[in-house]
């Protein structure tokens, strides 16, 4: 599908807790584009980087980078507006521009509803 000349994205992060894909959402999903700070905790891999969110939710956020990770690698996503530190895992790798761009699901180690502040979040952020 496309809008306006640009292919739209279908953003599938979420896993079930036990690891298997569901339909299934932990907490909603929110299109937000707020500006963070992605490090990898790998010691293995020097990954740092500016971008901005596609969708957030208390579980975690989605990104577009243009570097290929590894899943399940650590990370930290930090708020730019205030410093806020979460740790996170990439839990999904999506080439969106072969060689050029990847979609990042990355989970949040603990849910933490508080986190994007957020107004008025969806009653399931409420962890």
């Amino acid at each position: 599908m496309k809008f306006g000349g640009r292919q739209a994205l279908n953003i599938s992060i979420g896993t079930t807790p036990q690891g298997h894909k569901s339909n299934t959402r932990r907490s909603t999903r929110l299109s937000r584009q707020i500006p963070v700070v992605i490090t990898s905790l790998d010691p293995a891999h020097n990954f740092a980087g500016n971008y901005e969110t596609l969708v957030v939710n208390a579980h975690g956020c989605g990104v577009i980078v243009r570097e290929q990770l590894e899943k399940e690698m650590p990370m930290t996503v930090e708020l730019v507006a205030n410093g806020r530190i979460k740790k996170a895992r990439v839990v999904l790798v999506r080439p969106l521009t072969e060689g050029v761009s990847w979609l990042l699901g990355l989970e949040f180690e603990h849910p933490a509803a508080d986190f994007w502040e957020i107004e008025n979040p969806p009653a399931d952020w409420r962890t």
